[in-house]
């Protein structure tokens, strides 16, 4: 064999492997990344006000850690061990269970373990007219109305006398996922030191109603006294007294 054929298949053959080498060494393989997950305890069923936790209404599911949220539980016997912890807000199938929305151990579901501090409960007698027909369910916001006649005034107006009010329960019900309208007598809201004082006022000197607000709605809309004027569009003047006088024409006896 000739010296020059042999000289370039050996050429040929390193040229070859150089090009594997080169291809190999551009082309990546796949890293596959662990990625570490944390067991966090869900509700496997839905959960309403007063529930109690148990093993068969709770589940574990796994989370990234930088999804889970402060005050989450990543065991179930957390939550099911020694005295019971009872449910303060409704929780829907595989949403996580929060501290703040449970009991301590032992505690009971009251109202007042869900009003917000610094807030109060003042409840507001109503009917199915002031009421909003029933449809008033707790979570939902209101304005409370006020209908009164005011000093030197011959007919009634109505105000707003308080915007964007929580709805902590109706009648004795303070469970969020009764969507059923039902028409109560009572209707408790969550407000302000200030708010309840001008609500126990405004019971006494009128009557109060409340007005249903979308959740979208912005608070603090400009909402001017409405009086029997802006009914008619015509100025309602009171009734004029008149008086009559008859004097005797006839003959004296």
């Amino acid at each position: 064999m000739k010296a020059r054929p042999v000289f370039l298949i050996a050429i040929s053959a390193v040229l070859g492997l150089f090009a594997v080498f080169l291809v190999r060494g551009m082309v990546k393989e796949p890293v596959q990344e662990a990625t570490d997950t944390q067991k966090v305890v869900v509700a496997s069923i839905a959960l309403s006000f007063g529930d109690q936790l148990t093993a068969t209404n709770l589940r574990l599911v796994d989370f990234l850690p930088a999804s889970v949220p402060e005050g989450a539980f990543h065991s179930v016997a957390e939550l099911t061990d020694g005295q019971p912890r009872l449910v303060l807000n409704s929780m829907q199938p595989g949403e996580i269970v929060l501290a703040s929305k449970i009991s301590g151990r032992g505690a009971k579901a009251s109202l007042s373990s869900v009003i917000d501090p610094g807030k109060r409960a003042v409840t507001v007698r109503v009917d199915d007219v002031s009421g909003a027909a029933g449809f008033i369910t707790p979570s939902d916001r209101v304005d409370v109305m006020l209908t009164r006649t005011s000093q030197g005034q011959s007919f009634p107006q109505t105000e707003v006398l308080l915007q964007d009010i929580k709805v902590l329960a109706v009648d004795q019900l303070a469970n969020e996922r009764n969507d059923r309208p039902v028409v109560a007598k009572a209707v408790t809201l969550e407000v302000t030191p200030t708010d309840a004082e001008k609500i126990a006022l405004g019971r006494s000197i009128g009557v109060l109603s409340l007005s249903l607000r979308n959740f979208t709605s912005a608070a603090g809309e400009n909402t001017p006294p409405i009086s029997v004027n802006d009914l008619t569009g015509v100025l309602q003047a009171p009734p004029e007294h008149i008086v009559e006088i008859i004097r005797g024409t006839g003959p004296k006896k």
